[in-house]
């Protein structure tokens, strides 16, 4: 069939600890199933993604759909984005990874099953993206989060350690690993120019949806299609009070808080100390600060279903 008929899916196999390879039979028989047409091209190492998604963005594809964890979408994004020609051509996720925060974040789909459905009736949303570029002149789109201190301290231990066979709990079980070892550093912090130096901030946070951290409500209500950028940060929080703090992220009654700072803007930037820990979409990254980090508005158009 012509490929102008058909979604192309990028697969990463080992998403999820390899719950991507193992619900790929199900997938396409659920796609055969709902007379979806399509290709599946599956991808070999980390960075393969954005290779095949910048090759295929110009194609005749209806639709290039990564299957795996925000990582994956990331990737795909980053590919479509920094192809020739400015493509337009809609982006789609079947979740398959360890967290899956942006579709969580955004309330897209419960699970898999619904994320195929999606790509049979689907409805096309205008995402907003991060664009994020460190002081050596690094530059990469973000879908979900930029993370410096605390939480890409936990996407490193999940990413290394056997705690990731978990799923989402494992960003619970390494976030009680840190209280332990883990020392928050003083950051400045720019929101759209206003600048502020922060005292032992435990982390900070610039997000496009709600969700952090494998399902952590940092940012509630925030969306990838509300056209703004969101920034939360901890700071001179003793150790003894995070648990607390903790709880009530899952209560979403943190907002307001002692200790907790949330904004929107267009604009952030990061300075930290050397080698402080960043993650950008869970993927932690060699940052120099001080990492900034843009708004790209309505950037991709998202199969989000009908």
């Amino acid at each position: 069939m012509d490929s102008s008929q058909k979604i192309c899916i990028i697969a990463n196999p080992t998403a999820g600890h390899g719950k991507a390879r193992a619900i790929l039979p199900q997938v396409e028989a659920l796609l055969e199933d709902y007379g979806v047409e399509f290709d599946i091209i599956t991808t070999q190492a980390p960075g393969h993604a954005v290779d095949l998604a910048r090759e295929l963005a110009n194609s005749d594809y209806k639709a290039l759909v990564a299957m795996g964890g925000d990582g994956t979408l990331g990737e795909v994004v980053n590919g479509v984005l920094t192809a020739s020609n400015k493509p337009t051509i809609p982006i789609g996720a079947i979740p398959a990874g360890t967290g899956n925060d942006f579709i969580t974040g955004n309330r897209l789909f419960a699970d898999w099953t619904e994320a195929v459905r999606a790509l049979a009736r689907p409805k096309v949303k205008q995402f907003d993206v991060m664009l994020v570029e460190d002081a050596a002149h690094r530059s990469r789109y973000a879908i979900n989060s930029v993370g410096v201190g605390f939480d890409a301290y936990v996407c490193k231990r999940v990413a290394e350690l056997k705690s990731k066979r978990f799923g989402s709990k494992s960003y619970a079980l390494e976030v009680l690993r840190g209280f332990v070892v883990f020392q928050p550093a003083d950051m400045r912090i720019s929101l759209d120019g206003d600048e502020r130096h922060v005292e032992k901030a435990w982390l900070c946070a610039i997000m496009n949806s709600q969700n952090l951290g494998g399902g952590l409500g940092i940012i509630p209500g925030a969306t990838s299609d509300d056209r703004h950028l969101h920034l939360g940060y901890l700071f001179d929080t003793p150790k003894w009070r995070l648990i607390s703090l903790l709880l009530s992220v899952f209560r979403g009654t943190h907002v307001g808080r002692r200790g907790v700072f949330i904004g929107k803007g267009q604009r952030a930037s990061i300075d930290a100390p050397d080698n402080y820990p960043c993650h950008i979409d869970g993927d932690v990254v060699d940052a120099v600060y001080p990492l900034r980090v843009e708004l790209v508005p309505a950037a991709i158009p998202f199969l989000a279903g009908g």
